[in-house]
């Protein structure tokens, strides 16, 4: 997990056992915010993405539609924005969203290691973000594009999950008709 990424947020992290939260925001980045850096999703071959995991790959990754709903979540009074990815964890992760303009409260990676499956690690997260902070909080909006993710997490009485390629594809085919 990395701190957040502005002063504001870092001082109000302090008080977060005083806050009640009514919305928390995950989007995943694969398929979701951006498209995907490997194949993994076509073969699930996790040596074959870890070698497409570069740092110099993902400087090239194209933005999907989803990147841009961020803004509209992002310092939203008593709602947390949360970037969530099961690739394994590097440290130039935070300086690729940070360049590619992600704004986020707190971002998730897959500790080095960890072997449980991308569903089972990212419910496991979510529910420690919640329960190791002891926050009070109203609903998880959990993007993304894997069903079993979406499946593991929305068995959380508090989670909400949307279908990250379907709300890209609508938001496309939106875009398109508003321009005919």
């Amino acid at each position: 997990m990395n701190p957040p990424r502005t002063v504001k947020n870092v001082i109000s992290l302090r008080n977060w056992r005083k806050k009640t939260f009514t919305d928390i925001y995950v989007f995943d980045i694969d398929n979701t915010i951006f498209e995907s850096v490997g194949s993994y999703e076509e073969d699930y071959d996790l040596d074959k993405f870890r070698k497409d995991n570069t740092f110099f790959k993902n400087l090239s990754l194209k933005k999907l539609p989803l990147f841009f709903a961020i803004k509209n979540y992002f310092g939203k009074p008593n709602s947390l924005v949360v970037i969530q990815t099961a690739r394994e964890y590097k440290w130039w992760l935070p300086i690729i969203l940070w360049l590619k303009g992600v704004k986020y409260d707190f971002l998730f990676q897959r500790p080095k290691r960890n072997i449980d499956s991308a569903s089972s690690l990212k419910r496991t997260q979510l529910v420690n973000l919640i329960l190791w902070r002891k926050i009070e909080i109203g609903n998880v909006f959990f993007i993304d594009d894997d069903k079993q993710n979406r499946e593991s997490v929305g068995s959380l009485p508090y989670a909400i999950t949307f279908d990250a390629e379907k709300l890209n594809r609508e938001a496309i085919i939106g875009f398109i008709n508003r321009r005919k």
